[in-house]
């Protein structure tokens, strides 16, 4: 961020974007790029809470040096794969910064590293990987869709891994595949 950059000019100041997944990887990548572009953020995670908070701490403590001492990052914990936890997603970033999500960072997803072949595939497993890779893409996606702040150019983006060298990767691109639709 440039010396003379105040957060009142910052492209993305007074937004609020939930990034799911965003705990690690490329999620934890992209909360950190949008809160220099001065989002608040809502850090989604969805079982161990350790990498979300620290992401969230570090966040607010850049912040820390402006006037306004409310917390920029909050992480919340929420399995995208059922429509109660989204819910509570959406409504814990109004709660906690007072404005509808602007922006929606879909990139949680799952794929065991121990993934058997397709034959050696549990129901149990495929059923795992759908519901967070493909029901929870759709489970956000219309969440946001049905809440994201109207006129102000709210946007929803999704993020999915090529998993180029990983076995099965064809089932799962399949699941992925299944959100790809048009308007």
């Amino acid at each position: 961020m440039a010396a003379n950059t105040t957060a009142a000019t910052l492209p993305l100041s007074g937004r609020v974007a939930i990034v799911t997944g965003a705990s690690r990887g490329i999620g934890r990548a992209i909360a950190i790029h949008l809160r220099s572009l001065g989002a608040k953020l809502v850090i989604n995670y969805a079982s161990s809470s350790s990498q979300a908070d620290v992401l969230a701490s570090e966040l607010n403590s850049k912040a820390a040096d402006s006037i306004d001492t409310s917390p920029v990052a909050i992480a919340v914990k929420a399995d995208v794969s059922t429509p109660e936890d989204v819910k509570l997603l959406f409504d814990r970033a109004e709660q906690e910064f007072n404005t509808p999500a602007h922006i929606l960072v879909n990139c949680a997803g799952v794929l065991d590293p121990k993934y058997p072949t397709l034959a050696n595939t549990t129901v149990e497993e495929w059923e795992t990987t759908f519901n967070v890779n493909t029901k929870g893409a759709f489970l956000t996606c219309r969440e946001a869709a049905n809440r994201l702040a109207r006129g102000v150019g709210g946007r929803i983006v999704l993020i999915s891994s090529s998993n180029v060298g990983r076995r099965c990767r064809d089932t799962v691109r399949t699941r992925r595949r299944k959100l790809q639709w048009r308007q």
